[in-house]
């Protein structure tokens, strides 16, 4: 999942982070992909891992990027929290029968 990857992205970092501070890194792998063979695969393909050396400056450019992946995520979600409230709300038969992203553009496309 591609939030979960931005997740993890934020949280680790540069790879030297998770070899200089694994426990760390693990309970945070836990929390966010809840699995904890998952986690110490990942921890342990970072510890081999011959990938580049990135520069400082990329690495924030990667953590703001990872940072706008997970807020844009969170804000759809709240988003389509809201459609359900809103569409149980105004037109809960339409709703029930396609659903509610396809009863909204219904609704805005007749006006």
């Amino acid at each position: 999942d591609n939030i979960l990857y931005a997740r993890c992205v934020k949280l680790i970092g540069d790879k030297q982070n998770i070899v200089e501070d694994e426990d760390t890194m693990l309970k945070g792998l836990n929390k966010i992909l809840g699995d904890d063979s998952l986690s110490k695969q990942v921890v342990e393909t970072a510890k081999t891992s011959m990938g580049y050396d990135t520069s400082e400056y990329d690495m924030r450019l990667i953590h703001k990027f990872a940072e706008r992946v997970v807020g844009l995520a969170e804000f759809r979600a709240g988003l389509g929290t809201y459609l359900k409230v809103k569409m149980n709300a105004v037109a809960p038969n339409l709703m029930a029968l396609v659903g509610d992203i396809v009863g909204a553009r219904l609704i805005n496309h007749a006006g």
